[in-house]
């Protein structure tokens, strides 16, 4: 017990301090224009360059919970950030049809992050309904007020990508939490939004991806309050304390065995799903050093889905 108060007290001093320097993207954007003609390619060729500096230069969070972003050490906590455009084809003038993929991730708090330091992907989502306005000579120009039929697609996931990286750091209801990114996705997809654009946002056009709307309203919805606070307890009680306590490896499979329960209570839970899509290999090496071959068996009960990436993992285990 006076053993488990310590790492707590530890692990309590580390959310008040170290937790709350970067919230900063290291953003690296790639197109992939091959279905373009080569005016088309033409007519974005800045667009990478001008989606690097509005990731890398502009700030998304919010100053009065992340006060401590100038201290020494914060470059350690940017959130490394990949997003990717596909074009998919363009009606000849400002008007693009593309796939999306959003990485984003952030390093593992061990005390060689320095020089060995580790990530571990957050959020891993491909968007293939996105539609937008875009040419060479407009203003980047982040405002939160309007809807900006090019702008606000990278904004969404900007602040989904935050949403996701302050529930890895703190429990949803903590002050340094409370949603606050989360709802400012929200707020984006009810914004007005030109008829042209609204496939991806409020609906959907078929197929089994939700909207953006449905996508993140589902993580605000407080039948998912446990997934999200699994969500902290998995990387920074497990995954970031691996090393500093054997208990870590206790924690991130009571918070898997959280999230495994709710998915099978949920008819939808498509971020459950993203979870499990995006952490699976991850889960499995985990374990890898763990001394118990048979924690593979629960976790294929828990995620049945990627059951051969635990039964590979298993018998490579030591």
């Amino acid at each position: 017990m006076l053993k488990r108060f310590i790492i707590n007290i530890f692990l309590f001093a580390g959310i008040l301090t170290l937790k709350a320097y970067g919230q900063d993207f290291d953003m690296q954007v790639t197109l992939n224009t091959d279905a373009l003609s080569a005016e088309g390619k033409d007519r974005v060729k800045d667009m990478k360059q001008q989606l690097d500096d509005y990731f890398n230069k502009n700030k998304f969070y919010d100053n009065s919970l992340f006060n401590e972003n100038n201290k020494q050490g914060a470059e350690y906590y940017k959130i490394k950030s990949q997003i990717q455009i596909t074009f998919s084809g363009t009606n000849g003038f400002d008007q693009y049809d593309a796939k999306l993929l959003v990485i984003s991730q952030r390093i593992i708090d061990k005390s060689d992050k320095k020089t060995n330091p580790k990530y571990s992907v957050l959020f891993r989502y491909i968007d293939d309904r996105v539609s937008f306005t875009y040419n060479r000579a407009i203003q980047f120009i982040k405002n939160d007020v309007r809807f900006d039929p090019f702008l606000s697609l990278f904004d969404y996931y900007a602040f989904l990508m935050l949403g996701f990286d302050q529930d890895s750091f703190f429990p949803k209801d903590h002050p340094k939490n409370r949603s606050v990114y989360f709802q400012k996705a929200i707020d984006i997809c009810n914004k007005p939004i030109p008829v042209d654009n609204r496939n991806g946002w409020t609906e959907t056009g078929g197929g089994s991806k939700p909207s953006r709307l449905v996508l993140v309203q589902e993580l605000m919805n407080t039948r998912f309050d446990d997934f999200r606070n699994a969500f902290y307890e998995y990387h920074w009680m497990g995954l970031d304390s691996l090393g500093l306590t054997r208990n870590a490896y206790a924690y991130i499979l009571n918070a898997l065995d959280k999230i495994g329960k709710l998915k099978k209570k949920e008819l939808k839970a498509y971020n459950i799903d993203l979870f499990f899509e995006t952490k699976a290999q991850e889960i499995a090496d985990t374990f890898q050093n763990y001394g118990d071959r048979g924690v593979y068996d629960k976790l294929i009960q828990i995620d049945p889905a990627h059951q051969r990436i635990y039964e590979d993992a298993k018998k490579k285990a030591r």
